[in-house]
Formats: structure tokens, sequence, C-alpha cells
């Protein structure tokens, strides 16, 4: 059970701002309950011992989604806006539960939780506002879950030799500039254009852009790098390719 929210420190502008990023975060949520859908369906075939794993985090995202939605109706913010479209676009590019089983593990579980993790973590560090904190660090728990299966399953898929590294490297290249691009770079482009953050975003549980640059590139060399390279993928080439493929 959430505590009940203390929001008398902060002005209407500031609670405005920061509230606004919790329908995005259900809607994020429940596109990861989607995908994990998606992952234990395909890895019936292709990575059977993990299927009823990805499937409990099926569940658990649900539970984000709504407790994002919690969160911001308790605190004025829109209902979330739910868009299945992404989702459907990203499994048509690859149909083949094989592919599909490898393509998933290494950009939505083993990259993209330990990126979501660090990105909560660094929410986390700043967040004083109680409820906020306490949504926030219920989330975090799971995704440090959620990174750790990742890890553990695309340990299995390495272990299928030469062509499943190859494959892997592809795969992991492709993430790793795609989440560049969505993660740093608008942080990037509102430090460049000199806006201004108010620190009582931060309390509220909104990153500072500069934070979450520094968070994101040290996800990245500190954690995804080292554990591609723990599995035998040249993780160096698949950063440094990453806008060459």
């Amino acid at each position: 059970m959430l505590p009940a929210p203390q929001l008398a420190a902060f002005s209407p502008d500031q609670l405005s701002f920061a509230f606004g990023a919790w329908p995005l975060r259900a809607a994020e949520e429940l596109r990861s309950a989607l995908i994990y859908r998606a992952l234990a369906r395909a890895s019936a075939s292709a990575l059977p011992e993990f299927t009823a794993r990805f499937a409990a985090v099926a569940r658990e995202e649900v539970g984000h989604a709504r407790l994002c939605a919690t969160v911001g109706a308790q605190l004025g913010a829109a209902a979330p806006a739910y868009d299945a479209r992404p989702v459907r676009a990203r499994l048509a590019c690859v149909p083949d539960p094989h592919a599909r089983t490898l393509a998933l593990v290494v950009s939505e579980v083993a990259i993209g939780e330990t990126i979501s993790m660090a990105m909560f973590r660094e929410s986390r560090r700043a967040t004083t506002e109680p409820m906020t904190r306490a949504a926030i660090e219920s989330i975090l728990a799971d995704e440090a879950r959620h990174q750790q299966l990742g890890w553990d399953a695309l340990a299995a898929l390495a272990a299928g030799g030469a062509a499943a590294h190859e494959a892997i490297s592809a795969e992991a290249t492709t993430t790793l500039a795609h989440s560049e691009q969505q993660i740093a770079a608008p942080s990037l482009r509102f430090l460049e254009r000199g806006d201004a953050f108010d620190p009582a975003w931060a309390q509220l549980g909104v990153i500072h852009p500069e934070r979450r640059v520094e968070a994101f590139y040290a996800a990245v060399e500190q954690l995804v790098l080292p554990r591609l390279a723990e599995l035998g993928i040249d993780a160096q080439r698949a950063w440094t390719n990453r806008y060459r493929v």
C-alpha cells in the first residue's frame, strides 16, 4: 500500500509537470507487459525453460502499469493513453519464434531492463515525495530481477555457438543505437538548449537531464557491455558500430 502523498511544499506548476510522467510510465509498462506476453508464447518452442518466468513478468508489468496509473490518478494526472500498435509493429519484424525470442531477450529484457533499472535507480536517488518514491522503489525492485532474467536467458541463447553470437551481436548493435536515441538524445538536446530544470521536479521523480545522460552511459559502459562480453559477444564492436548498420 502506498503512503499518502505529501505535496504541500510544491507549487501547482511543479506538480503538473512532474505528474505528467506517470501516464507515460503506465503506457510504457503496459507495452512491456505485451512484449513479455509475446515472448512467453515464442519461447515455448525456442527457450521453454524460461516460458513460465516470462509469463510471470508479463503479469508483474501489468501490475506496474496499474500502479503508475493509480499514482497518476491520485496526483491529478491525465489517464494513460494505451496504444498497442508499436508493439504489433515490433513483433511483425520477427515472426519466427526463435528469431523473436532472441530479439526480444536481447533488446527488451537483457539490455532494455538493465537500462530501465538504471533509470529507476537514478529517479529514486533524488525523489523525496513519499508516495512517488514508494512507487518508484516498488518498480525498481522488480526491474532488478527482470534484467537478471534477461541475462540468464541470453546466456542460454549464447550457448548456441557462433551463429547465435552473430545474431545476438546484430540485435545488440541495433538496440544500443535505439536506446541512445530514445533515452540520452532528448536529454542532450534539452541541455544544449539551456532549458531550465526546476529542482523540485527531481524531488517528485523526474530525472534531471544531465543525470539521465550520465546514468544511461554508465549503464551501457559498466553493466551492458561487460555482460555481453562475458557471454563471448564482441560488445565493443556492437557499441562502436551502432550507427553503421
